[in-house]
């Protein structure tokens, strides 16, 4: 895990995985198969509560522009979010790898209040992501560290149920 000041308003949390048995094919594909509750929980079984489209990507004529409304545990209490997936080259974080998805938090303005990237590539037996959230400065450590926990057991869960759901559903 990494963090750094990106400038004075600014500070990213950056956090490192190695996938053993997950493809970055697996990945991509999972992006857009996150389509309800019961899957969204999947990813992570005890912080995950639910998911449901406030613009789908039918709505939005794609990926990019959907707009998902979840809520997760954070800081030990529901959070609910606005998440808008956006076009990875126009986010102020700047990708390194080709495989990518990114996504703004939203306030109730549709305004992004943080950014997030997973960037991903193939390494031998499975995937290097690399998640990078830029947040805004005044976020409490407290929340950066909770958040860095929640990530790594995301991610971690990639490897638990993804594989079997790629081939069953390709």
């Amino acid at each position: 895990m990494n963090k750094k000041k990106s400038n004075n308003e600014t500070i990213d949390l950056i956090v490192e995985h190695e996938l053993s048995r997950v493809s970055p094919e697996m990945i991509d594909w999972w992006w857009d198969h996150i389509d309800n509750s019961e899957r969204y929980r999947l990813w992570h079984p005890k912080d995950h509560k639910s998911f449901e489209w406030e613009v789908s990507p039918e709505s939005a004529k794609g990926h990019m522009g959907a707009i998902h409304r979840v809520v997760e545990i954070i800081e030990g209490r529901p959070t609910t979010l606005r998440i808008r997936w956006e076009n990875p080259d126009s986010i102020p974080i700047k990708a390194e790898f080709n495989h990518k998805n990114a996504a703004s938090v939203l306030n109730n303005k549709d305004n992004p209040i943080s950014w997030i990237l997973h960037e991903y590539q193939s390494i031998p037996n499975g995937t290097f992501l690399r998640s990078t959230f830029r947040l805004p400065a005044q976020v409490p450590n407290s929340f950066i560290e909770d958040l860095k926990k929640h990530n790594i057991e995301e991610i971690g869960y990639f490897t638990e149920f993804l594989p079997r759901l790629y081939e069953e559903e390709r």
